[in-house]
């Protein structure tokens, strides 16, 4: 665990909240500057005390500025970063409640939402807000739990290169942890589902003797999880944790979200509320109420009666497959999929492309749009999986050799506007659409053109 390190003094006496950006109203706040690739924060000092700040962290001799701001309080700190860590230790020890932790390569800011959503059914729950869910995320957003006067707190954890997950489970000490799956998101710094498991895995670092692991079970490497290999990964050493499998079919949930996945986050949330010893009959009521995130899979009908499924936040291979799935179930006149690149997936890209495109060849979807260069791959998956069902077809004499299986539309794109006005003018009454691709491919620009018509 991190120590309670006080030895650079830090007192949170009147402080009502951390802020990182000195552009932000910081009114009665702490201000920690910090240094990134393109900037300084502590360049932005002066800015922050303008607005508000009350107290500020810096890894600058501070002398200067005691003396030219003699009503704010100055930490002078090795790294700034490191000490807004040690500041969210503190304070989570502030915090009497029941803390769960979640983390998984895909699905974890759902399934927080999901949990929080169960809990709330019978307590008063304290939630992530957004997405601070990093390793100066964590440290705020234990600052304001301990402000909450919450029963229990759902904590979303993510990483993206060695090391963080200790640091920010070290910040956060969960009570009960919950891992959604083991994909590829991040591949490209961590080169192995292997090595994104042991890193996910140290979200127990910070928990205390006895607490419990809740994984999927339907998940191929956290189902073959034991205690025994936990701790062959060098993973909380000499430390006994309990832990639980969950599956999409513990409970018989009818839930308003769509797909295989949203019902193994469900199931995550009851193992949760059936460990707080809540009512679960209470607890499925919630979570049967659940209408999705913005961005991660809600779905929406606009006004001409187009349906939209909007999963446009973030996308990897699972997550694609998994909202493909749900297009592929949902009826409507047209089933179309609007796919963009899936980034940061290390030297395979273009194979995990190819292989989304030979998954999307095997289901009932009308229209393919795809926009981005990698997406150009999954293109030639489809087509390379609709031509070997054909020439086994034709091999087979079940069909007639100058006969061709029949092909989706499929365009592609390299302008996004003009995917945007394609969209525009061709989408229609009873099409279903699905948004899927990394954020920053801006799909949920062309999402906001239809929540415009709602």
């Amino acid at each position: 665990m991190i120590p309670a390190d006080k030895s650079f003094g830090f007192d949170d006496t009147g402080i009502k909240r951390i802020v990182l950006d000195s552009r932000q109203d910081i009114t009665d706040g702490l201000f920690v500057p910090i240094i990134g690739e393109r900037s300084d924060g502590h360049d932005f000092i002066d800015m922050a005390i303008s607005h508000g700040a009350i107290a500020v962290l810096s890894s600058r001799p501070v002398a200067e500025y005691l003396s030219k701001y003699p009503d704010v309080r100055f930490y002078q700190v090795e790294n700034t970063v490191t000490a807004l860590q040690q500041i969210g230790y503190m304070e989570r020890l502030k915090f009497h409640g029941t803390v769960i932790g979640v983390t998984g390569s895909v699905g974890k800011t759902t399934t927080r939402s999901m949990i929080a959503s169960a809990l709330a059914s019978q307590l008063k729950v304290f939630e992530t807000a957004g997405n601070a869910n990093s390793q100066v995320g964590v440290p705020i957003t234990m600052f304001n739990m301990a402000r909450s006067g919450a029963d229990a707190a759902v904590i979303e954890l993510g990483m993206s290169n060695p090391g963080e997950m200790t640091r920010i489970a070290n910040t956060a000490c969960v009570d009960i942890a919950v891992i959604t799956n083991i994909g590829i998101a991040h591949i490209e710094q961590l080169k192995t589902q292997e090595n994104i498991l042991k890193e996910k895995l140290h979200i127990l670092d910070g928990m205390p003797e006895n607490g419990d692991l809740y994984v999927n079970g339907e998940d191929p490497l956290l189902k073959q999880l034991t205690l025994e290999k936990i701790h062959d990964m060098d993973v909380i050493l000499g430390k006994s944790v309990s832990l639980h499998f969950y599956t999409s079919a513990d409970f018989p949930l009818k839930l308003r979200v769509h797909g295989n996945h949203m019902l193994q986050n469900a199931s995550a949330a009851m193992h949760v509320a059936d460990k707080l010893g809540l009512d679960l009959h209470k607890a499925a009521g919630a979570l049967e109420q659940f209408t999705g995130l913005k961005g991660r899979g809600e779905t929406f009908v606009t006004k001409a009666g187009v349906t939209v499924i909007d999963d446009a936040y973030n996308a990897s291979p699972v997550s694609m497959k998994a909202g493909l799935d749900v297009l592929a179930d949902l009826k409507g006149s047209r089933k179309i999929a609007v796919l963009a690149d899936m980034l940061e997936l290390g030297p395979k890209s273009e194979q995990y492309h190819f292989e989304v495109g030979e998954y999307l060849g095997q289901l009932p979807v009308d229209v393919i749009y795809l926009y981005g260069p990698l997406a150009k791959h999954i293109q030639n998956g489809v087509e390379h999986y609709l031509d070997e069902v054909e020439l086994k077809k034709k091999a087979s004499g079940e069909m007639d050799i100058e006969a061709s299986v029949p092909h989706p539309v499929i365009e592609c794109f390299s302008d996004l506007d003009t995917l945007r006005s394609l969209l525009k003018d061709s989408a229609k009454s009873g099409d279903v659409i699905l948004f899927k691709g990394s954020n920053s491919m801006g799909l949920t620009k062309i999402v906001a053109d239809f929540r415009n018509e709602v």
